[in-house]
């Protein structure tokens, strides 16, 4: 008699280790939304401000909506309206802040001095001009504190600093000597960063201003 062999039945095959299928997982909106995310939103909106998708005002309102925002949920809509990948909120990982230097000491005498396009905003500011005009243009600077201090010390000079949207300037107690200070920047429930001024100003101007517009131009 042929005893014939049963054969064990083939063992489902198994996925391989490197065979992992990818999704994209939707954020529960009532989970908490973290410091380094909500300032990946923010550079977010700022880089859909400069591809023109919205404008300095819709740019400072959602800005201070996220600031404010504390779940995914109510961060949520501020992107809704703009381009992302997979279908999801995606939030952009955010590049690591460049260290700023701690101090920038800036001393023209009889000169000009000038900070504007991309360029890095540090923690303190000094301004020892004498005879000299000042620009501090901060729109398109890379401003890694929430707080940045002007320290003044100018005799017949000017300052003009520019601020980006959603920043806001307060003077505290800047001496004056038959010199004007003119904060067109003043705090108004913006939660941006923060200019402290402060120090003394003798026969000088200084002037805080947001972005002025005129057609297509931007100044």
């Amino acid at each position: 008699m042929v005893q014939r062999r049963t054969r064990a039945p083939a063992a489902a095959a198994q996925p391989r280790s490197d065979e992992k299928v990818s999704a994209m997982v939707t954020p529960d909106p009532n989970m908490r939304v973290s410091n380094a995310e909500r300032e990946a939103i923010l550079a977010r909106l700022h880089a859909a401000t400069e591809e023109g998708r919205l404008d300095l005002d819709e740019f400072a309102d959602r800005s201070r909506q996220a600031y404010e925002a504390r779940t995914y949920g109510e961060v949520e809509r501020l992107l809704a309206d703009l381009p992302e990948t997979a279908g999801a909120l995606a939030i952009p990982t955010p590049a690591p802040a460049p260290k700023p230097q701690p101090e920038l000491r800036l001393n023209p005498v009889m000169s000009s001095a000038e900070r504007t396009g991309d360029w890095l905003v540090p923690e303190k500011i000094v301004v020892e001009a004498k005879m000299s005009s000042v620009k501090l243009d901060c729109r398109h600077a890379t401003i890694a504190s929430g707080e940045v201090e002007i320290k003044l010390a100018m005799a017949a000079s000017s300052l003009e600093l520019v601020l980006p949207a959603g920043a806001y300037a307060t003077d505290q107690d800047t001496n004056t000597i038959m010199s004007s200070v003119e904060n067109k920047a003043p705090y108004k429930g913006a939660s941006g960063v923060r200019f402290v001024l402060s120090g003394r100003a003798n026969m000088s101007s200084v002037t805080v201003r947001y972005e002025r517009r005129f057609l297509w131009w931007r100044w």
